[in-house]
């Protein structure tokens, strides 16, 4: 009986574990920018930064507003769904104008990963950008690798979960 039950316990482990390691976080809340924490290689930290996020998946509103000297406040709304599909938002470059950017997101299992390419001043950059949750879920880690011409440069913001 001993080993009737360790054997169901070992395979209900195997196949319990791979589907609790699969749960995707909910990234909803409202969460700010830790700029110590942060990491923005070659550009200049903004003041304060802050994301709002309504997520449902496969459905994400994500609103930014971020405060900075060369640019003030910036604010930008994004629509994203997660099941690879081309979602079309407006991005705010505060002086620099407004473009349409079209994205992909996708699950890379608990990591959202999105792709997008823009235009800056004439020159073409590649973005992917990953967003990672602590096992707690108070911190928001985004990775964002920004390919040029010149070569690849990433800067990670880290967040703490206000809501």
């Amino acid at each position: 009986m001993k080993r009737t039950l360790f054997a169901l316990a070992a395979v209900l482990a195997l196949v319990v574990t791979p589907a609790l390691a699969q749960v995707k976080p909910n990234f909803s809340g409202t969460w700010v920018l830790d700029v110590a924490k942060s990491d923005f290689g070659p550009s200049p930290a903004p003041e304060s930064m802050t994301l709002a996020i309504v997520h449902k998946d496969p459905s994400i509103k994500a609103t930014s507003t971020q405060k900075s000297a060369e640019m003030g406040e910036v604010k930008n709304e994004r629509s994203i769904t997660t099941d690879g599909k081309d979602n079309v938002n407006k991005l705010n470059m505060g002086q620099m104008g407004e473009q349409n950017i079209t994205s992909k997101t996708t699950w890379a299992g608990k990591t959202l990963v999105t792709s997008y390419s823009l235009d800056m001043q004439g020159t073409a950059l590649a973005v992917k950008d990953t967003w990672d949750m602590s096992a707690d879920g108070k911190t928001l880690t985004s990775t964002r690798v920004i390919g040029t011409p010149d070569g690849d440069f990433t800067l990670k913001m880290v967040f703490n979960k206000q809501q």
